[in-house]
């Protein structure tokens, strides 16, 4: 099978030649720019061949163009911290322009113009994923974290609306022209957003919900969106409504749902028919913070065969938890790719 036949085949739930398998990372010198961030890329996918490629751009491009500012720790280890962000009262959300990618969003444009370069250099044949952040988690970024978006929107709720809105068209608008620029789907991340931990399943449902949902339907024609529920205490099984392709999150916390706790999830049925593929594919079953630790290897290793066990012949995808830390074991993740060839 080509990449793009295995992963068709594990999202309809048909048998596959192998497990299709993916990690992703941050190169936090590189991504700075638009070349490096592509040269970056265009390595990592080169030197595993992954089923498909997210593209990993810097956790800040999306803010930028509205005035977040950030200092770059010049550390390949050590990602880059907030100076100042754009929103510090709810009036600031009433503030915000719509983007467009261009000379007012030049940081945007960049991003564009990277999925363009990428599709280039890699040909037509590599799957790619161009992240993107839902819009209650730029709004987050936008005023400084989780906790500062939860009092803004206990202070005035209907002008973080207004704030949403502004950000859903921009993104929307931003994912369609990655489609376009030739990724495959966008990698839809909720961060600290889709979480117990931060905002309760009702406030997401309200801030949360609506906003995500508009964004992929900006790209509903894609083939390979993602979705991927962050944390702990994540609202996996909430979201596991959505339309998309993929979907990912923490399965080594346990807080959360594990891949086979899932499985009811990917089949429906009528009064006596029998289950069918509800077109979605998990993505999972790699503690990510085993590619740092002594003795991840031969750990990650058990992980990836109980993933296997545990799905019971259902194709899914070997994955991790989330980014791998840019101090990952080289050798662990040469075993992970060359497990599922085993």
């Amino acid at each position: 099978m080509t990449q793009r036949e295995r992963l068709a085949a594990a999202v309809a739930g048909r048998p596959v030649d192998r497990l299709p398998v993916a990690l992703w990372r941050h190169f936090f010198v590189e991504e700075t720019s638009r070349e490096g961030l592509v040269a970056a890329m265009t390595r990592w996918q080169r030197a595993y061949d992954w089923d498909f490629l997210k593209i990993n751009p810097r956790a800040s491009y999306h803010v930028e163009d509205w005035g977040n500012r950030y200092e770059s720790s010049g550390s390949e280890h050590v990602p880059p911290t907030l100076v100042r962000s754009r929103v510090h009262e709810p009036d600031d959300f009433r503030q915000l322009a719509r983007l467009a990618p261009g000379p007012q969003a030049p940081v945007l444009a960049d991003h564009v113009a990277a999925v363009a370069d990428l599709r280039s250099v890699l040909g037509p044949d590599v799957p790619m994923l161009m992240t993107v952040f839902t819009p209650m988690s730029i709004a987050a970024d936008l005023a400084g974290g989780p906790q500062d978006l939860a009092a803004l929107i206990a202070e005035d709720p209907p002008l973080v609306h207004v704030g949403l809105r502004t950000i859903t068209d921009t993104f929307a608008d931003f994912a369609a022209r990655c489609i376009e620029a030739g990724a495959d789907g966008i990698f839809l991340a909720t961060t600290h957003m889709a979480t117990r931990a931060n905002f309760t399943p009702k406030q997401y449902e309200e801030f949360g919900r609506p906003y995500d949902l508009e964004v992929l339907a900006a790209v509903r024609e894609a083939p390979l969106n993602l979705l991927h529920v962050c944390k702990t205490q994540a609202f996996v099984r909430e979201l596991a409504d959505y339309p998309v392709a993929l979907l990912n999150w923490d399965t080594a916390e346990p807080s959360n749902p594990g891949l086979a706790d899932m499985l009811p999830l990917l089949e429906r049925g009528g009064c006596g028919d029998p289950p069918r593929s509800v077109g979605k594919a998990l993505i999972g079953g790699l503690n990510r913070r085993l590619f740092t630790e002594a003795g991840g290897k031969k750990a990650l290793l058990r992980q990836a065969r109980a993933a296997r066990d545990a799905m019971a012949g259902r194709p899914f995808v070997l994955g991790s938890t989330c980014t791998i830390d840019t101090g990952a074991d080289p050798d662990a993740v040469r075993a992970v790719r060359e497990f599922v060839d085993g």
